[in-house]
């Protein structure tokens, strides 16, 4: 009996050594320059008071597409974002350090397509962000509340993404007549 439960004991400690940030974590924090050249920093957009979204996928993973290709990152990001309410900061953060800028852009080997065009939010080309996270899969969507926690939230729609950050981190208030999330 006792070398079963060191048996189990030793299998869920390999599995959980390997495990991405826990919910509830301390977000770790990052400076990097987005694809427009601009430089952000994590703590400094939460002490502004603001929520982040964190999207960590790779150019040539299928789920990571057919996410990226619901807008709904894109969504909360025009209505809530620097030129809607400015209340919320998304971010795609290209996990694999393998990938090109030609990736990104849709002209590279190692795509699904055409990350850039369209989406209004920075991407970060920083596998180190990736790791600070601890991914061990993608996408894997974070949120983080201007407390600096980070919870994993899945791959939720505008409207539930919204719905999760007046739950967790306080109401949005939005603009009014803004229709990208309802």
């Amino acid at each position: 009996m006792k070398k079963l439960l060191l048996s189990a004991a030793l299998f869920v400690g390999a599995f959980s050594a390997n495990a991405q940030i826990a919910d509830g974590s301390v977000a770790p924090d990052f400076t990097a320059t987005d694809q427009f050249g601009t430089s952000h920093t994590l703590s400094t957009i939460l002490a502004a008071g603001k929520t982040v979204i964190i999207d960590v996928s790779a150019t040539w993973c299928g789920p990571c597409w057919g996410y990226h290709e619901t807008h709904a990152l894109r969504d909360i990001y025009n209505a809530y974002g620097p030129d809607g309410s400015d209340e919320v900061m998304v971010f795609y953060v290209e996990g694999d350090a393998s990938t090109t800028t030609a990736d990104l852009n849709g002209t590279g080997g190692n795509t699904q397509g055409d990350w850039v065009t369209g989406t209004p939010y920075p991407i970060l080309d920083n596998a180190t962000i990736a790791d600070a996270y601890q991914i061990t899969y993608f996408p894997t969507v974070y949120r983080i509340c201007p407390d600096g926690f980070v919870y994993e939230i899945g791959q939720l729609t505008a409207a539930q993404i919204k719905a999760d950050i007046n739950a967790a981190c306080g109401a949005l208030t939005g603009v009014t007549n803004h229709v990208e999330v309802e």
